[in-house]
C-alpha cells in the first residue's frame, strides 16, 4: 500500500477555520532560539517555502488523473472477481485459468506502476505540509517562550503574517492530504483484491495440476450430464471474451520496453526483407544456392508475417493468451508457405494435419464454459488425431533421394508413433473419468507438433535471411567476412537451432503440465545453499555466474576478433590504433560482463570497495610489479610502440611480436619459441622495432680482395651484383665503398636494403653468393689471411 507522511485533519479545526494539528511530532523538548539578527533572513526563507505550497496548490490537483488511472485499474479487476464469483475456477479450462493468472499479473504491474507515480507527484505535498508544520512550530516555541517579545512593530507584524500563511497554507494541504489519503487507501484495498485474485487462479491452477492423476469427473458410460443451460454457459463465455479482450486493449495501450522493441523490429525488418527481395531479383544472384534462401526471398510478405508473429511470442511471453493465440493463426498460411520444397516432399500431408488439428483445437474456445462439453470436444478432437496418425503411419510417405530429407523421415517416424501412444492415452483417460489428463495430452501433442512446425520455419526463414544478407557485397566483401564468414555462419546455425529447441522443450513441458512441477523441483534445488552472516552462497547463484562469466568471456573474444579483422586494415587509422582499440574492447568487455555476472549472481557490485582495498593494501606489500606490468600494458597500447606482426630486439629476444596483453607481450622468436616479457621491462628497458613504420632493412656485405687489383673494376663489379640480385631494393640504391687496406687484402663493403624484413638474410646469401661468382669471372681472388714469419736463430741439430 501507498503511505504517505499526511498530517491528520482536526475536523474542529476545519470548521472554525483554525489551523490544522499536525500529527508529525517535532521531537524537540527545548526551543531552538532565533538570533535577532537571523529574524529577517528566516521569515524571508520560511516566506519561500509558503509561496512554494501556495503554487503547489494552485496547480491542478493530481488526484483527479490518479483517481480515474485507478478506475481504470479496478474496472478488469471487479470484473474478473464478478465472474469468478458466479463461475467456480476449478471449472475451467487450464487454458483460460493460464490467461486469467496473466491477467492478474499485468494488474498488479499496473498497480505497482500506479503508486511509483502516485508517490511522484503526491509526496511534495506532504514533504511541504512537514516543512511547514516544523517552521510554524519553530515560531510558536520562540514566542511562547518570551524570545520574540520587544522586536520592532514592523518586525512583529511581519511574523505574524508569516505565520497566518502559514495556518492557511497548512489548512489547505491538510483538506488535499485527506483526498490524497483516501486515494491510497483505495489503492491498498485494490492491491489486496489483486493479490486475492491471483492466489484464487494459482490456488485452481495447483488444482488441475494435483488432479492429473486423479479422476475428476464421472466416467463416460455413466452420461456426460448434459443440460439445458446453454444460454447460461454461452452469457459466461461471452463475459469471459468480453475481459480478454479488455485485456488484450489494456496491454496494447500499456506501451512497456518489449512492446517497443516489438514494434522497432516489426518496423525494421519490413523494408529490410523487402530490400533483400528486390536485390535478389534485380541482381539474379547466383548466391541463394539454398531451398531456404530462395523461399524467404521469394515470399517477403509471408517471410516478415512469420518473423513478426514469433517476435511476439518471444518479447510478449506475458501478453493476454487472446493476443498471442492470434498471433500463432496468423503464422498458420505463412508457415504451410514457408516450408522448405524438401521438407514437404519427406513430410507429405503432415504438416497440413498438424495445422489443421491446431486449428480444430482452437475452435474449442466456444466449449470452454461448460466442463461437459468441452470434455465432449476434447474426445471428438482426440479420436480424430489418433485416427488421422494412424493413417499416417500406415500408409509410408513416398520414399525422397536426398539424404538429408531421408534423415528427417527417420527422426518423425519414431515421434508419430509416441504421439498415437500419447493420444490413446489421452481417449482412455477422458472416458474413464480423468478430463485433466485428457486435456493435458491431447493439447500437448497438438500444440507441440505445430509449434515445432512454427519454430523449423521460423529458423529457416532466419537462415535465409541472415544469408542473403551475407551475400551482398556490403558485407561479402569485407576482409573479416572473406576470413570467418563461413564460421560465423555455421555458428549462427548452430545457436539459431539450439535456442529454437530450447524454447520448444520448454512450450512442449508446459503445455503437458509438467513445467511447473519441474520449475518448483528446479528453485528448491537451485536454492540450496549455505547463509553464513551476510554471506549467502547458492547453487543456482553459482550457476547463473558460471554461465554468465563464460558468455562475457566469449563476448570480449568475439569483439575483439571482430574488430582486428575491420580495424587494422582502416587507412583512416593510425599505426597500432585498431589493435589497441581491439585490446581496451575486449578487456572492456570483459570487466562488464564479470560485473554483470556478479549482478546476476546476487552479489552487490557496491561491495567491491572492501575488494579493492584490500587489493590495494596488497599492491602496497607486493604486488607493484602486477600493477606496473598493467599500467605498461596500457601505455604499450596509447603510445602504440609496437604492435601485432612488428619485429622487434628486447630483453636479448628477437622475433615478431604475437600478442600484446595488459600484463605481458608475446614475441615468437626465429626459432620458433614464444617468449613471455613483461610489458614494464618493455618500457623501462631498450626496445628495438625494425618495422616500426617500415618494413625495410639495410645489410652489409665486407668483401676483401687480392693487393694488385683495380679498385675502380671491383666496385663496378660489386655494385653491378648489388644491383641485379633479387629483392635487393632500388631506392635507395645500393652501395659500394672501399673501407681501407687490410693485412692481406683491399677492403670493400657493400651496402644494400631490401623492403621486406623478413627475407633479408635470403636476399644477403644470394648476394654473397653473386659477388663471389662476379669476382672469379674476372679473374679477381679473394685472398686467405697471410702471416710472414721472421726467425731470428735457427737451432742446429
Amino acid at each position: 500500500m501507498l503511505t504517505l507522511p499526511l498530517p491528520v485533519v482536526n475536523a474542529t479545526a476545519q470548521s472554525t477555520n483554525k489551523p490544522v494539528a499536525s500529527s508529525i511530532s517535532t521531537q524537540a523538548t527545548a526551543v531552538t532560539p532565533i538570533a535577532f539578527q537571523d529574524i529577517l533572513g528566516r521569515a524571508d526563507e520560511d516566506q519561500q517555502r509558503v509561496d512554494w505550497a501556495n503554487r503547489l496548490l494552485a496547480a491542478p490537483d493530481p488526484v483527479d488523473d490518479l483517481r480515474r488511472s485507478l478506475d481504470d485499474i479496478a474496472k478488469p479487476v471487479d470484473a474478473k472477481l464478478r465472474t469468478a464469483a458466479k463461475a467456480s475456477l476449478r471449472g475451467l479450462p487450464i487454458m483460460r485459468l493460464e490467461s486469467l493468472s496473466r491477467h492478474w499479473e499485468f494488474d498488479a504491474r499496473r498497480l505497482e506502476n500506479w503508486e511509483s507515480k502516485a508517490r511522484r507527484v503526491l509526496t511534495p505535498y506532504a514533504d511541504s505540509a512537514l516543512q511547514l508544520a516544523q517552521r510554524r512550530a519553530t515560531w510558536t516555541a520562540n514566542r511562547a517562550a518570551g524570545i520574540l517579545n520587544g522586536l520592532p512593530p514592523a518586525l512583529s507584524n511581519r511574523v505574524d503574517t508569516l505565520l497566518a500563511q502559514i495556518d492557511t497554507s497548512e489548512l489547505a494541504l491538510g483538506t488535499a492530504l485527506t483526498h490524497q489519503f483516501e486515494l491510497t487507501s483505495r489503492a491498498g484495498e485494490l492491491k489486496a483484491r489483486i493479490q486475492a485474485g491471483r492466489n484464487d487462479v494459482a490456488a485452481a491452477i495447483d488444482d488441475i495440476d494435483h488432479r492429473l492423476l486423479q479422476l475428476d469427473a464421472p466416467p463416460l458410460w455413466k452420461g456426460l450430464g448434459l443440460s439445458g443451460g446453454a444460454s447460461s454457459a454461452f452469457d459466461a463465455m461471452d463475459r469471459g471474451l468480453d475481459i480478454e479482450s479488455q485485456f488484450a486493449l489494456d496491454y496494447q495501450a500499456a506501451g512497456t520496453g518489449n512492446q517497443q522493441a516489438l514494434r522497432v523490429i516489426q518496423i525494421v525488418l519490413l523494408p529490410l526483407i523487402v530490400w533483400l527481395f528486390l536485390r535478389s531479383r534485380n541482381a539474379k544472384s547466383k548466391t541463394t544456392d539454398s531451398d531456404r534462401v530462395a523461399r524467404a526471398l521469394r515470399r517477403p510478405i509471408s517471410t516478415w508475417v512469420l518473423l513478426s508473429m514469433l517476435s511476439v511470442l518471444l518479447l510478449e511471453s506475458d501478453a493476454p493468451l487472446l493476443t498471442q493465440e492470434f498471433a500463432l493463426m496468423i503464422a498458420l498460411i505463412p508457415v504451410l508457405r514457408l516450408l522448405p520444397a524438401g521438407t514437404l516432399r519427406a513430410l507429405g500431408i503432415l504438416p497440413y494435419v498438424a495445422i489443421g488439428l491446431y486449428g480444430i483445437d482452437r475452435l474449442g474456445i466456444a466449449f470452454v464454459a461448460d466442463a461437459d462439453w468441452y470434455r465432449l470436444f476434447l474426445l471428438v478432437l482426440n479420436v480424430f488425431a489418433l485416427g488421422l496418425s494412424l493413417w499416417i503411419l500406415r500408409h509410408p510417405i513416398s520414399k525422397v533421394s536426398v539424404a538429408r530429407e531421408k534423415k528427417l523421415q527417420s527422426t518423425v517416424r519414431p515421434f508419430g508413433w509416441l504421439v498415437v501412444l500419447i493420444l490413446f492415452v489421452a481417449a482412455i483417460c477422458n472416458v474413464s473419468g480423468n478430463v485433466s489428463m485428457a486435456e493435458a495430452l491431447t493439447s500437448g501433442v497438438i500444440d507441440s507438433g505445430y509449434m515445432a512446425l512454427l519454430l523449423y520455419t521460423g529458423v529457416t526463414a532466419c537462415l535465409g535471411i541472415a544469408g542473403a544478407l551475407i551475400n551482398q557485397p556490403e558485407f561479402a566483401n569485407r576482409g573479416g567476412m572473406q576470413r570467418h564468414g563461413t564460421i560465423l555462419q555455421a555458428a549462427f546455425t548452430r545457436l539459431l537451432i539450439l535456442s529454437a529447441v530450447i524454447g520448444w522443450l520448454l512450450y512442449s513441458i508446459d503445455r503437458f503440465r509438467i513445467f511447473r512441477p519441474l520449475h518448483d523441483a528446479g528453485s528448491k534445488i537451485l536454492g540450496f545453499g549455505i547463509e553464513v552472516g551476510e554471506v549467502s552462497i547458492h547453487l543456482g547463484d553459482v550457476l547463473v555466474f558460471l554461465f554468465s562469466s563464460w558468455l562475457a568471456f566469449w563476448a570480449a573474444r568475439a569483439v575483439r576478433r571482430l574488430l582486428r579483422d575491420e580495424l587494422p586494415g582502416s587507412a583512416k587509422l593510425p599505426r597500432g590504433v585498431g589493435n589497441s582499440i581491439a585490446s581496451l574492447s575486449y578487456y572492456a568487455v570483459l570487466i562488464l560482463g564479470i560485473l554483470v555476472a556478479l549482478s546476476a549472481a546476487g552479489f552487490k557490485v557496491g561491495q567491491l570497495a572492501l575488494l579493492f582495498g584490500a587489493l590495494g593494501v596488497g599492491i602496497g606489500f607486493g604486488l607493484q610489479n602486477v600493477v606496473n606490468n598493467f599500467v605498461s600494458g596500457l601505455v604499450l597500447m596509447v603510445e602504440r610502440p609496437i604492435q601485432p606482426g612488428d619485429i622487434v630486439d628486447v630483453a636479448g629476444a628477437s622475433g615478431s611480436v604475437r600478442e600484446i596483453g595488459l600484463r605481458s607481450t608475446t614475441i615468437r622468436t626465429f626459432d620458433g619459441a614464444d617468449v613471455v616479457v613483461p610489458n614494464g621491462l618493455l618500457l623501462s628497458g631498450n626496445l628495438t622495432n625494425w618495422t616500426m613504420f617500415d618494413r625495410s632493412r639495410r645489410f652489409e656485405i665486407i668483401v676483401g680482395v687480392a693487393y694488385g687489383s683495380d679498385p675502380a673494376q671491383v666496385l663496378s663489379i660489386l655494385t653491378t651484383a648489388a644491383s641485379d640480385t633479387p629483392g635487393v631494393a632500388t631506392d635507395p640504391a645500393p652501395a659500394v665503398l672501399m673501407t681501407g687496406y687490410g693485412d692481406s687484402a683491399l677492403n670493400f663493403v657493400i651496402r644494400a636494403w631490401t623492403n621486406d624484413i623478413t627475407t633479408w638474410a635470403d636476399v644477403r646469401g644470394d648476394l654473397l653468393a653473386r659477388a663471389l661468382a662476379a669476382l672469379q669471372a674476372e679473374n679477381i681472388s679473394i685472398p686467405y689471411n697471410q702471416m710472414d714469419l721472421h726467425l731470428r736463430t735457427v737451432p742446429v741439430t
